[in-house]
């Protein structure tokens, strides 16, 4: 069933998306199925999650809206304000809606690749890493987040969230509390190999 339905999206993604966004969703799709194995989860939702989780980024904002109405999640009050943030709670609702994937933990890993969660299950924490970590990420420190992500995927979250606000903080942008929930959440965790 997986394979089938895998290959079906990634024919869709590549006539909807453009090449740039093509070639990182096939790169965290690759790096949360190799995540997954790593951690002992099954490989299949960890790719499929990968290829649907920037799936609705390109949607223009009254598009991902109407998704988002129909969808299994709300945006809250600060993501209302901030539209970069949309784009995985569209995600959620075309996995759902358009490609009938009714997995919980596969539309949260969707939801949540974003800002994390401080609840979310060992598949959302896997493709929240992977979508950080994917081999044509070139930013300063990625090769020691890949590094610690084969060891430690909760020291892995962290090194994602602590980047992740420092930018944001460096660009004087707004930082969501759930990205602050997730870093404060994840700092009391042990790994779980």
């Amino acid at each position: 069933m997986f394979k089938n339905k895998i290959l079906k999206i990634k024919v869709w993604i590549k006539a909807n998306i453009s090449p740039k966004r093509y070639v990182h969703i096939r790169g965290v799709a690759q790096t949360s199925r190799q995540l997954a194995i790593r951690y002992g989860l099954p490989p299949n939702p960890a790719e499929l999650a990968g290829w649907l989780h920037d799936c609705a980024k390109e949607l223009p904002k009254g598009e991902m809206l109407d998704w988002i109405k129909k969808g299994p999640s709300r945006l809250d009050e600060a993501e209302k304000k901030i539209p970069a943030l949309w784009h995985p709670h569209a995600g959620a609702s075309i996995a759902l809606h358009q490609w009938k994937i009714k997995d919980r933990r596969i539309l949260e890993a969707i939801r949540c690749h974003t800002l994390g969660s401080p609840t979310m299950s060992p598949l959302a924490q896997i493709v929240f890493v992977g979508d950080f970590i994917e081999p044509e990420r070139g930013f300063d420190g990625v090769l020691m987040a890949r590094a610690v992500a084969k060891k430690d995927l909760n020291q892995a979250i962290l090194i994602k969230c602590s980047m992740t606000i420092s930018h944001l903080l460096s660009q004087k942008m707004k930082i969501h509390d759930r990205l602050l929930e997730t870093w404060n959440s994840f700092l009391g965790h042990k790994n779980e190999k």
